[in-house]
């Protein structure tokens, strides 16, 4: 590289571009990784407050606690529940709904059978 020759700035010229080829190229996969991490913790996040929650109302039922609603707040967000009889004695028709503490929003109702002690049925 000599300087009297004018190679100096050409070579800086080409060094730059790579690397903001480079820097061009990483820069969107970084994001875009961070971003699915950030959902995929999210997701996970609302499902397992769901599952708590219907944890937390079919103990409600078994145990015949009084009252036909119940809430948890968790450090990771709040998760309430709301237990409605059925047409079918055995069966009690739940709504859960999780709130992620960053405010993502999940619902799901369950129909719980009390004599088989079972889910029937989950949908969100």
């Amino acid at each position: 590289m000599y300087y009297s020759k004018g190679f100096i700035y050409p070579a800086v010229l080409f060094t730059f571009a790579l690397v903001m080829l480079i820097v061009n190229f990483t820069a969107p996969q970084f994001v875009s990784r961070h971003m699915f991490e950030q959902e995929t913790k999210e997701y996970y996040t609302g499902e397992n407050l769901l599952q708590n929650g219907a944890l937390l109302s079919i103990r409600h039922i078994l145990e015949h606690r009084p009252g036909r609603k119940g809430s948890q707040q968790f450090q990771y967000g709040h998760v309430s529940y709301d237990i409605r009889k059925t047409t079918i004695k055995e069966q009690q028709e739940i709504t859960l709904k999780a709130i992620t503490e960053s405010g993502t929003e999940k619902s799901a109702q369950l129909l719980f059978d009390q004599n088989q002690k079972k889910l029937l049925s989950w949908t969100e």
